[in-house]
């Protein structure tokens, strides 16, 4: 594979820069202590090394398309995937992941398809990750064949828009991005279709047990979106680390906080008749407009969770005191409904679940079940308890706005944080 060729030079030259800052990287760290390092040259560090990955990447893409397009994986007998794993393999070096090589492979694949043209446009300039790349040219594959060239193009456009990353900022995170593409994906396919989608996963439902290690029983649990919904809303309601009695932290990880939760939920179930005891974190809230609602236009729910509803789940749920339908005006906004007292009310935090579909400190993660409804404008300091002073934050945040004064500027539609005293975030 290493042998040379008169056109190794053209090699070089698509890869020269990119092994340079490899190379540069490499010299700081191999063999060198990084304790030595300053601050600012481990986040350099991390920046380049982020860099030299996402320009790898591209260059991979560029070679596995080229060779594809010569039919090369053919002259082997390979199939694309498994003939860029022998690539790699005849260099002597590890081979990637097979995740990362089937994305390589698909993304490759969608470079000439003229919907894609918007997505492989971002990726090869550098404003979309491979993983983005990829969710993004599979929603342009799955829908193309049902939904009009037109539509198609428009939605991939401002899907790209919404998840490139540039200077300004990063654009969707992938969690963000797999939620848009769900419901981008209820807009454009027929609702028959996305009914028989649904339909088809509903029958794919099963609970399976087989025995695990050290005694343990181990459960195998295949959900719908709609099931999914209700056990995650359930799961996260009563799964939060509780103190010790001394304020000690909660001993149990994480898997085993849901896996205590999911027990007590079934505990309370089998054990009351009628209603159990609920929490507001436990309930499924699904949006959608009134139009969508009443008059059965297409269109699609999404759960405070992410899991996208078909308007005909949500019209079904629509009396079930379970799953709460959230119904939007014309551009979106959710009526205040402030209170005067301390505490949010539970409508207010179904609002705000809605509103800021997460925690609102930028570059934040966590999803809005796991938030604390802030007041911007502290209680204590006489701030109103109603959505034009709220805003989710995660546990972590929380502490970190109260401890630096920070403010915000509150919108219907979302939260901006002043963090000009803040320092580097």
């Amino acid at each position: 594979m290493a042998v040379q060729t008169p056109a190794a030079p053209v090699a070089a030259h698509f890869v020269g820069g990119t092994m340079h800052v490899v190379a540069s990287a490499l010299s700081r760290v191999d063999g060198a202590p990084l304790w030595a390092l300053s601050g600012p040259d481990v986040e350099d560090l991390i920046e380049s090394v982020a860099a030299a990955r996402a320009a790898l990447d591209r260059i991979e893409v560029a070679a596995v398309r080229e060779g594809l397009g010569r039919g090369l994986h053919t002259e082997h007998g390979y199939g694309a995937v498994d003939w860029v794993r022998w690539c790699q393999r005849a260099g002597g070096a590890a081979v990637a992941e097979p995740a990362h090589l089937s994305r390589i492979s698909r993304v490759a694949g969608s470079a000439d398809r003229p919907a894609a043209q918007a997505i492989w446009a971002q990726f090869r300039g550098g404003h979309l990750s491979l993983g983005k790349t990829d969710q993004l040219a599979r929603f342009e594959q799955d829908v193309t064949p049902v939904a009009a060239a037109e539509e198609v193009e428009a939605v991939v456009a401002e899907l790209v828009d919404s998840a490139i990353d540039g200077p300004a900022g990063t654009g969707l995170t992938p969690r963000d991005l797999a939620k848009a593409v769900r419901y981008a994906g209820a807009l454009l396919k027929p609702e028959r279709d996305v009914e028989a989608e649904h339909e088809a996963l509903i029958r794919g439902r099963s609970l399976t047990k087989r025995p695990g290690p050290a005694g343990l029983a181990e459960y195998r649990l295949l959900a719908d979106p709609d099931a999914a919904a209700i056990v995650d809303a359930a799961v996260a309601g009563l799964s939060a680390p509780v103190s010790g009695p001394d304020g000690e932290p909660d001993p149990r990880t994480p898997s085993r906080r849901r896996a205590d939760a999911l027990v007590d939920v079934i505990r309370r179930g089998v054990s009351s008749p009628g209603d159990g005891p609920r929490s507001t974190k436990a309930q499924v809230v699904a949006t959608m407009t009134l139009d969508q609602l009443i008059d059965g236009l297409r269109g699609a729910g999404v759960t405070a969770t992410g899991e996208v509803l078909s308007p005909a789940e949500v019209r079904r749920h629509a009396c079930d005191a379970g799953i709460i339908p959230m119904v939007l005006g014309s551009r979106g906004e959710v009526l205040d409904v402030g209170a005067e007292v301390r505490l949010f009310t539970s409508a207010q935090r179904r609002a705000l679940w809605h509103r800021d579909d997460g925690c609102t400190y930028p570059g934040c993660t966590i999803p809005p079940q796991w938030c604390d409804a802030h007041h911007v404008v502290w209680w204590s300091r006489g701030g109103a308890t109603d959505l034009g002073n709220a805003a989710l934050l995660c546990g972590r945040h929380h502490t970190l706005v109260h401890r630096r004064n920070l403010t915000a500027t509150v919108t219907l539609t979302g939260v901006v944080w002043d963090l000009a005293s803040a320092g580097h975030t």
